[in-house]
């Protein structure tokens, strides 16, 4: 930037001069090398920031991937500070709400999401995530004991999908037709989409089947009782607290967790 400063001044000077001697100086064959270094110093410059972005932001992925939330959002943190235009910015704060949000702090996952939505840096350079982003603010308003905005967001995630298949949004729907005591909907929403369950990884693959085991106590404790402790022992191959934010604002969850011997998490 200071060079381009310098440049501009420079020509500016040269342009407005009553001398000659710099314009004598400023020849265009000076002027046209110095123009090209410019444009070259300028490139190497933004392709070294985006190169910065880029590497951390894949080794964001990276940690995701291995399960590692917490490495996960530091990188992506950094892959924000590292953007070089609104678009890389708004996909890093999102990840990094996408992370947040795996560790069950939802309220800072819900400013990190606001913060992407608003900037409306993703509708068109990435529409896979301007998709999804709905759903993954619906669950955090889940998690968090909120099912009006959640529903509302649930929506507007249907809207913008269109005819695409949905994504990240099979939890938050289940858990939305709990929370309305609608179990039977639930299970068969379940069912239906036994395939986007199956894709699931991680976390919320585990709280899916943990949510899955309460539905079938719901409907039939002693008729699906082979099919909840198989969903239970599949589920419990997690870490301790997977289960804690799910559960900390929703009594009827914790209560189910308690008897069947799973850690639960302490209401705020």
């Amino acid at each position: 930037m200071w060079l381009l400063l310098v440049v501009v001044f420079v020509i500016s000077y040269n342009a407005t001069s009553r001398t000659s001697s710099l314009r004598e100086y400023l020849t265009p064959p000076v002027l046209a090398i110095g123009g090209v270094s410019l444009f070259l110093a300028l490139f190497a410059f933004f392709f070294w920031r985006v190169r910065k972005w880029s590497v951390a932001y894949n080794q964001g992925v990276s940690f995701l991937s291995a399960g590692d939330e917490r490495e996960a959002a530091r990188c992506f943190e950094e892959a924000a500070r590292r953007s070089t235009q609104g678009a890389q910015r708004a996909v890093s704060v999102a990840m990094v709400g996408q992370c947040v949000l795996a560790l069950g702090e939802a309220p800072r996952a819900l400013e990190l999401f606001g913060s992407a939505e608003r900037s409306g840096a993703l509708r068109r350079p990435v529409p896979a995530m301007h998709q999804w982003l709905p759903n993954l603010i619906a669950l955090a308003w889940l998690i968090q004991g909120e099912p009006s905005p959640a529903r509302e967001w649930l929506e507007e995630g249907r809207k913008r999908a269109g005819k695409l298949p949905p994504s990240y949004a099979l939890l938050p729907e289940v858990v939305l037709r709990c929370h309305e005591g609608q179990n039977s909907a639930a299970l068969a929403l379940l069912t239906a989409r036994g395939g986007e369950a199956d894709a699931l990884g991680g976390r919320d693959a585990r709280r899916l089947k943990l949510v899955r085991a309460f539905v079938l106590d719901a409907l039939g404790p002693t008729t699906h009782a082979a099919d909840i402790e198989a969903t239970l022992t599949a589920a419990r191959l997690g870490r301790p607290d997977d289960f804690d934010a799910l559960s900390a604002q929703w009594p009827e969850l914790r209560d189910f967790m308690e008897r069947k011997g799973l850690k639960t998490a302490v209401a705020a």
